[in-house]
């Protein structure tokens, strides 16, 4: 497949753009890759090892460039784990943390990193067609007031209070009919 972009060389590069919720797709080489997205590689890919911490940390750097930038992404430099000492400059240099604890030490600062490269601070994935996990095979065989009453439940765990209180009625609703109808 040829590049979307200049029609010449190879497409080694899926590009994959999401703003304000419309993704965009495209198929680049190496080259316009370094040149088109905000993604920028010092070498290409080609002539140089791709790992996933390499990869990561160049994402994290250059979001944190940017920001410096935008006023948004800078980070406090007295950001070490308590455990093992890392810093997050070291964990945006190396891609990769010292120790399980990095991750509290530097929760909140990833959590609005990854709010800022992907747009949510939690990937949800796909799912394939058809597939019926656990928690849909038990809510299928729940009624429809056990089903709000988790909703209701939910709702208070979220502080939803309105919703609680129109779930709740709702709920007393459909059991005083169910007991008119007995």
């Amino acid at each position: 497949m040829l590049c979307d972009r200049c029609h010449k060389r190879d497409a080694k590069v899926l590009y994959t753009e999401i703003i304000n919720g419309l993704k965009k797709e495209q198929h680049l080489c190496e080259e316009c890759a370094a040149d088109y997205t905000s993604f920028q590689m010092e070498k290409p890919l080609l002539n140089s090892d791709l790992t996933l911490g390499g990869l990561l940390s160049t994402l994290l750097e250059n979001y944190y460039t940017a920001g410096a930038t935008k006023g948004a992404g800078t980070i406090k430099p007295d950001m070490i784990c308590h455990r093992c000492k890392t810093s997050y400059q070291e964990f945006l240099r190396n891609g990769r943390f010292g120790c399980a604890d990095c991750y509290r030490s530097f929760g909140n600062e990833l959590g609005k990193t990854f709010k800022g490269i992907q747009g949510a601070e939690m990937h949800t994935g796909k799912r394939p067609k058809g597939l019926v996990t656990e928690v849909d095979r038990v809510m299928k065989g729940l009624s429809e007031i056990e089903k709000l009453s988790l909703k209701l439940q939910e709702a208070i765990e979220k502080e939803e209070f309105e919703e609680a209180a129109r779930l709740r009625d709702l709920i007393k609703e459909m059991k005083k009919e169910e007991s008119s109808n007995a």
